[in-house]
């Protein structure tokens, strides 16, 4: 049995996948950083501004300070979350793309009739419940393939007696030929 070793080295398993899970949930995160950002320099900027014309000249500076400090603020914050974000997203996107990835491999294996492979997920990985009816499926189909050997088999056998008997091969000799045609038509398959 050949077996595809459940260790992963490659951290981008679905580039395509992956890439748009991360930008989608990066987007998502500075859209809401500025937003935020927006909003409270959109309240705090009107109050201080009403309180600027009551007092003195600098309070004015101060609220332009103070927003521009929230939006930088904002910013980093967006910034530190996102390459945060980032890191989780690709691994948790690892734990099902990997997975899946694995699984096209093996449907291309057992689609080439090698139904001696083996499907392992790492302990941590997704999809645990579909490898194990993978595995299941995979060793019905290794079996009805060794019945089928094993018909094919004793059918051959079959052929040669029935060619060694001289009544039947100077009666039948069309009919055994298209048996054995057939018999190896099945062993093709």
């Amino acid at each position: 049995m050949s077996s595809i070793s459940p260790k992963r080295h490659q951290v981008f398993i679905k580039k395509a996948f992956q890439g748009r899970f991360i930008a989608g949930v990066f987007l998502l995160i500075l859209l809401s950083g500025l937003c935020s950002a927006l909003l409270i320099y959109w309240l705090t900027g009107s109050d201080l501004q009403a309180q600027s014309q009551a007092a003195h000249v600098s309070i004015a500076n101060a609220g332009q300070r103070l927003g521009l400090s929230i939006l930088i603020g904002n910013v980093v914050a967006v910034v530190v979350t996102g390459i945060l974000t980032i890191y989780v997203v690709l691994y948790a996107t690892h734990k099902i793309a990997g997975p899946l990835y694995r699984f096209e491999t093996l449907c291309e294996h057992v689609g080439n009739g090698e139904l001696d492979v083996i499907s392992s997920l790492r302990e941590n990985d997704q999809l645990h419940d579909l490898a194990q009816a993978f595995t299941t499926m995979v060793d019905k189909l290794r079996k009805r393939r060794d019945r089928q050997n094993e018909a094919i088999a004793d059918i051959n056998q079959h052929v040669q007696q029935l060619k060694s008997d001289e009544y039947i091969a100077s009666h039948q000799p069309e009919l055994l030929a298209r048996l054995e045609q057939a018999v190896k038509q099945l062993q093709n398959k």
